[in-house]
């Protein structure tokens, strides 16, 4: 069977999402897929997005050089998709279909003939029951599950974080090689901000359901028992704000709580700048986003222990994850009477500001492109690869890594650098990560590649889900500049440039 798809220019890219940006309740998962599509653009890929029509909006436009096809409403929309790729299969060198909550079933309209990545940015299980009365909500449930499995059998699942992983094997037992493509994120800045003077949460989120704002303002008396002059300021909009506004009447807590609706972005970045804190008290999230956007602007989160938040905020380091519900007034009281001090503030500002500037959208792209490119190997050649969820890191110095053909690599497998020290561009560190291999397998691809394998000049370890998140690039075809930039580092000692 002949490759269709290795993520060169002029292939044809059809992105399968329910919304699009200018959906009414358009959000996270809209804002990755335009992202990553106008970059695959970029590329001098041909992209068609294909999602559903909400009322006024027309059939046929463009965002970032992207085609978007809108069709059939909430329910039509998937046999309209569906019609659609059936009559354009041999036009298409690769398809990402996003299941949110309902996927596509792209592969009954192309079969073995284009490979497929699903993308899940997480598990809406409970999220039927919230939205939908018996018996919609178990035919939704159903559908996620048994549906899944049975329609994409071992095709390639792309996912937003480590936790959504988990969810993914766990919850949904679907069986294909599963992937982290974490959320990237584009840099905001914004020139003179000052932290307020007195204490201030800042979120930014939809006012839905399954976000859960009305736990955080019923901590809200609480925590202004410690702190009298907190404020609180919601940036967002959606089917909660009447029964939100009742709420904060109810506690009587409207002279410290401002609901801002939607904001222009500038508006908005400036309002979080000035935030000592962001919260999010999601239930379900793929990945926090507006958590690691505050956190690119200096700003450290207490978030639930949900799927995703729990993996964008590094404990301790970049805020706080809580447990429990019952413990958020103490953990925000806490947070807040610690960052009172200016100094302790600004060592916070600046690990949130490192942790959230390894995820940007570039390597969100590579990465999906990468995706492609290794199921479509896959299904052209089979990889001799078991499907597994276990990866392994190498870390090893730079002189090492200047001897391995990254080209020879998977396009699953990653690689990530320390920045070089201009004094001493040899100290420079290379990260890999090999999907699919243990300890043992990765020793002796090293051996191989006649790379010294003995600590403390290399050390190997089976991934742990933080170790999934914040690489650079993707190995496999595409990084055939990775072994002379190691080399050109190894050999003379000069900054780093754009690879």
């Amino acid at each position: 069977m002949k490759r269709r798809y290795r993520g060169t220019p002029g292939e044809h890219v059809v992105w399968l999402n329910f919304k699009d940006g200018s959906h009414p309740y358009g959000g996270g998962a809209e804002e990755y897929m335009h992202q990553v599509t106008a970059r695959m653009v970029d590329a001098g890929q041909r992209v068609t997005i294909v999602t559903s029509r909400p009322r006024g909006a027309a059939r046929r436009t463009h965002v970032r050089g992207a085609a978007v096809r809108r069709m059939g409403n909430a329910y039509t929309v998937y046999p309209l998709a569906l019609l659609w790729l059936l009559r354009n299969r041999r036009a298409i060198d690769a398809i990402v279909d996003a299941c949110n909550g309902i996927p596509f079933f792209s592969p009954l309209a192309v079969g073995r003939r284009v490979p497929v990545v699903v993308l899940i940015h997480h598990v809406h299980q409970a999220m039927f029951h919230q939205h939908f009365r018996f018996p919609v909500a178990q035919i939704g449930r159903w559908i996620e599950r048994v549906g899944n499995r049975v329609v994409y059998g071992v095709r390639t699942i792309a996912v937003v974080s480590p936790s959504s992983r988990t969810e993914v094997r766990k919850v949904l037992g679907l069986i294909g090689p599963v992937h982290v493509a974490a959320n990237g994120q584009e840099p905001l800045l914004v020139p003179g901000a000052t932290r307020s003077e007195v204490p201030r949460i800042v979120c930014v989120g939809r006012l839905a359901p399954h976000k859960r704002w009305d736990l955080l303002l019923r901590a809200l008396p609480r925590i202004a028992e410690l702190i009298p002059d907190v404020e609180l300021h919601l940036v967002g909009d959606g089917p909660c704000r009447a029964e939100l506004t009742a709420l904060i009447a109810e506690l009587g807590i409207g002279d410290r709580v401002t609901l801002h609706g939607r904001l222009e972005n500038s508006h908005r970045n400036r309002l979080l700048a000035a935030g000592w804190l962001t919260v999010c008290t999601s239930e379900v999230e793929g990945w926090g986003l507006a958590v690691t956007e505050a956190m690119s602007l200096g700003v450290p989160a207490v978030v639930l222990a949900s799927p995703g938040l729990r993996d964008c905020v590094r404990n301790q380091l970049t805020g706080w994850v809580v447990a429990r519900p019952q413990h958020l007034a103490g953990q925000i009281t806490s947070a807040l009477i610690e960052l009172e001090d200016t100094a302790v503030a600004a060592l916070w500002a600046r690990r949130c500001r490192a942790w959230a500037g390894r995820f940007t959208w570039d390597a969100t792209t590579d990465r999906l492109i990468g995706l492609l490119a290794g199921e479509d190997a896959r299904r052209a050649n089979p990889d001799q690869r078991e499907i597994c969820d276990l990866s392994t890191v190498v870390d090893l110095p730079v002189h090492l890594a200047a001897r391995i053909d990254y080209t020879r690599l998977s396009d699953v497998d990653q690689v990530d650098w320390d920045l070089p020290d201009p004094a001493d561009a040899g100290s420079m560190r290379v990260r890999l990560l090999l999907a699919g291999y243990d300890e043992c397998d990765a020793t002796a691809l090293l051996q191989r590649a006649g790379v010294d394998t003995e600590p403390p000049t290399t050390w190997i370890w089976v991934a742990r889900p933080a170790d999934l998140l914040g690489w650079k690039r993707v190995a496999g075809q595409r990084a055939a500049d990775l072994r002379t930039y190691f080399k050109h580092q190894a050999g003379v000692g000069t900054g780093m440039g754009r690879v």
